[in-house]
Formats: structure tokens, C-alpha cells, sequence
């Protein structure tokens, strides 16, 4: 039998903390769990509370924080903890990267600093053995809606696998979003980085050209066609673009670190100034 080596349980904010939450306002309400924007000890929170409290609803909604909470990293939106059936995360003033996209796609600058911000953030989330699996614009928030590279924070772990869990969940299930999710996952495939590799991809070719590759989705992650929208943005950016978007994962770059490095030659190759190096951006394992 493998050992894992648990997940730590999110911190119960009920034993340590006044436990007050005011000014709570609802944004969403899907799945069973409600979304709300809050304060909480005088600093504004995001809260996620489970209203349906069904095996799989919970089982998932548990699955979520503590995968969440596994991972500390300055690009990550990991949770401060739990109040009961809610968990806590800081807030974030900004938009996501899907709301920045309706203006118009980024020039390859901002572009190319989004996609590597969002690499640095997959890194450190394959470093503590978690693959994400639904990394698209609307799980990218972009801090002060700034298209910087410290400004992107990632979100949401709902789908994620972690390697250091017992259980996958959702083991087997074809779960993620069809135009960033790679042919691998919509086949049940789960665990593969690579797959984070492909999305990372998808964003940045939407990033640049405003849609993401596959119009007809579907199609493509079932094998029935092979049509992609023209690469988009400078000829250095393509070769990264069709590796990362390879329906062969042995043809993508093998990790988001080998990733971060390609887009960084390609910014030098463009004349702009490479990404900051990595090895500042590491995250740590909870």
C-alpha cells in the first residue's frame, strides 16, 4: 500500500478566533455551496459556505479546502481557515482574468507576464503534489486588475488532485472545462501535470488572441477533428503555444517549471525582459 502523507485539516478559526463574520454579501450559489463576500476581524474576506449538506456535496466541498490549504504561495488564494460549514479566504480587490479579456486580448507583454505567473503558481502547486485541472481565466484573478505577473492569483481547487490524499474523489470523472482542459482529462485521466501544461497553454493563446484554440471543443477533445483557431500573437510565442497544446503529452513541456523557462527565452527572443527567476517564486508544502 502507498504511504501518503496527509493533507493538513484547514485551521478551525472557531477555536482561536471571534468567530463574528458581518456585512456578508452573496455573489453566487452553485453546487450547494454559497459564495459571499464578508468581513471578518475587520478585514475583508471571501467566504464559502455549504448550504446542501449531501454526502458528495460535502465530500467535495472538504476536498477543496484541504487541498487549498496545502499550498502557501504569494500566486495562490489558499484559505485562512473554517468557521463551521464555511471556509475563509482572503479577499481579492481586482477581476478575474476573464473579466480583463472582455476589453480585448493583452498584448504579448502582459500577456506573456499573466502566463508566467500562472506557471510559477502551477510549480509550486506540482512541487506539494497538486494538479489543479480546471486552470481557465475565470479561475485567475488578477490582483488590483493589474495584467502583471505578481498580480495573478489562482482559485478554486474544486476539481484538483493531490497526490498526498488517500482518496481521489474524483477519480475516473471527465471533470474540467471543455476550451482549457486537456484530451488526456476529458478521457479520466487524473494526476498528469501535464495536463496543467495544456491549460496554462489554452490561457495564454487566449490571453493573445481573445478566444481560446478549439471553437468546436468538444470535437476536439473527442478526436472527432483536429481545427484550431490560427496561432495568435509573434512567431516566438508559436513554438511554446503547439507544444503546450500537443493532443501527445509527451510532445508538451514536461512541467510548469520547463514551461516558465520557454516562455521566459521567448519574452528574451521578443526583446522584453525575461521572467523573474523561479527559484524566488517557490511555495511551501503544508
Amino acid at each position: 500500500m502507498k504511504d501518503f502523507t496527509p493533507v493538513n485539516d484547514v485551521p478551525d478559526l472557531t477555536t482561536s478566533s471571534p468567530s463574528v463574520v458581518t456585512d456578508r454579501r452573496r455573489t453566487s450559489e452553485r453546487a450547494g455551496v454559497r459564495c459571499e463576500s464578508a468581513t471578518w476581524q475587520g478585514r475583508p474576506v471571501f467566504l464559502k459556505t455549504l448550504v446542501f449538506d449531501e454526502p458528495d456535496t460535502r465530500a467535495r466541498f472538504e476536498h477543496e479546502g484541504r487541498v487549498a490549504c496545502s499550498v502557501q504561495h504569494a500566486l495562490i488564494v489558499s484559505p485562512l481557515g473554517r468557521l463551521d460549514q464555511t471556509l475563509v479566504f482572503p479577499f481579492v480587490p481586482g477581476v478575474t482574468l476573464r473579466e480583463r479579456l472582455e476589453a480585448g486580448p493583452l498584448a504579448p507583454d502582459e500577456a506573456t507576464r499573466v502566463a508566467g505567473g500562472l506557471a510559477a503558481a502551477v510549480a509550486a502547486l506540482h512541487a506539494c503534489g497538486v494538479t489543479h485541472h480546471d486552470l481557465k481565466p475565470e479561475n485567475v484573478i488578477l490582483e488590483g486588475s493589474r495584467a502583471e505577473f505578481d498580480a495573478v492569483r489562482v482559485i478554486d481547487f474544486g476539481m484538483s488532485h493531490a497526490t498526498r490524499l488517500p482518496l481521489d474523489i474524483h477519480s475516473g470523472a471527465r471533470m474540467g472545462t471543455p476550451h482549457f482542459m486537456a484530451p488526456e482529462q476529458f478521457l479520466g485521466v487524473r494526476g498528469d501535470p501535464r495536463s496543467d501544461v495544456y491549460s496554462v497553454g489554452a490561457v495564454l493563446f487566449d490571453c493573445l488572441a481573445g478566444e481560446p484554440p478549439f471553437q468546436d471543443a468538444l470535437g476536439w477533445l473527442s478526436g472527432l477533428n483536429d481545427r484550431q483557431v490560427p496561432l495568435p500573437g509573434p512567431r516566438a510565442l508559436h513554438g511554446v503555444l503547439a507544444r503546450c497544446l500537443s493532443r501527445d503529452r509527451a510532445q508538451r513541456p514536461p512541467s510548469a517549471a520547463a514551461l516558465y523557462t520557454e516562455l521566459s527565452a521567448a519574452r528574451r527572443a521578443l526583446g522584453l525582459t525575461p521572467l523573474p527567476d523561479l527559484s524566488d517564486w517557490r511555495g511551501q508544502c503544508r
